[in-house]
This record gives structure tokens, sequence and C-alpha cells, in this order.
């Protein structure tokens, strides 16, 4: 008898101690903002600027998204707009894959072109207040690039977090910090 109180004493102990230490999927539905920063490999234009963004959760797996940007280096206009959605897969309880494909336009002073991506990646919550993020894509507007993107997103609760994200595309790179809203 004092065994078996024993265990039932440890199990219950072991088990509430490690259900809040576990934290619950990447939110899915959320709009942010923030500032953006593209560098472009041989070139002295740095536009920077800001953007919104956001992503909705249709229904339990599928997801549409949406992000505008504008941008300014020294009289140089720069807008970017992407609109698509995809599909997540719960790989358990704090981590998410995801597939996407999006229109993509870019609109510049002497430069206008459409194009699309193609878009595979991962969010974890590796903590209730941390979530990292990593995505590898195919981007084409005017050629293809390949994309490596990685983030990650601090929340101050479940509503508010801040972040930063850094992508490599094959001539210019893009630096994003922002502050999000979950809902």
């Amino acid at each position: 008898m004092k065994l078996i109180t024993k265990l039932m004493l440890a199990g219950s102990t072991l088990l509430s101690v490690s259900l809040p230490a576990l934290a619950d999927t990447p939110d899915w539905r959320y709009v942010e903002g923030g500032y953006t920063r593209y560098g472009f490999d041989n070139s002295n234009i740095e536009p920077d600027g800001l953007h919104v963004a956001g992503k909705y959760l249709l229904d339990g797996n599928f997801y549409a998204n949406g992000e505008f940007g504008w941008l300014d280096e020294s009289g140089f206009d720069f807008t970017t707009l992407t609109l698509g959605g995809g599909y997540r897969l719960s790989v358990n309880n704090t981590t998410d894959a995801y597939v996407g494909a999006n229109f993509e336009r870019i609109d510049a002073d002497n430069y206008d072109d459409n194009g699309y991506s193609l878009v595979t990646g991962v969010r974890s919550m590796i903590s209730p207040e941390l979530e990292l993020n990593g995505e590898l894509g195919y981007f084409d507007v005017d050629e293809g690039d390949i994309t490596l993107k990685v983030g990650a997103n601090y929340y101050f609760n479940p509503q508010f977090a801040v972040g930063a994200s850094y992508k490599f595309i094959d001539d210019a790179d893009v630096l994003q910090v922002t502050a999000r809203y979950a809902f």
C-alpha cells in the first residue's frame, strides 16, 4: 500500500512539473509589422522600411498568408507583395511543419515583375515564450533562386511577441524585426 501511494505521489508530482514546462503548438493566426532591410550583393543600395504581414489558419491544417513591404533608399522606392497559402502538419505538441505556395510582386522605380515562391519549413515552440523557425524555399521573380530563412519570436504573453528573422536569397539578404499580435 505504501509503495502504491509513493508511486502515485511521484507520478502526480512528475506530471504536475512536466505539464507547465511544455509549450503549445505555434500560433497560426496573427498579424505583425516591423522594420525590414534589404542588402543586395554587388550594390551600394540597401533599402529599408516597414512591412505588415499575417497568417490565418482557415481550418485545422490549411492557412492563408500575406505580406506587404514598402522600402526606400535615397529616393529609390521598392515595394513587395506576397499572397498565398499552404498546409501545416503537426509534428508533435510543440512543432509544426508546413508547405506553401505564394504569388510574389516586386515594384521598384525601374523594375516591376510578378512571380511565385514555394516554401517548406518548421516552426517550433521550444518553450512557452520562445518560437524558433526555419524555412527553405524557391523564389522566382525574373529568375529562380533558392531561399533560406531563420527566425525567432519571443512571446511576452500568449498574444504579444517580438521577433527577428534573416532570409538569404541568391543576390540579396533580408533582415526583419517585428512585433506580433496573435489572436
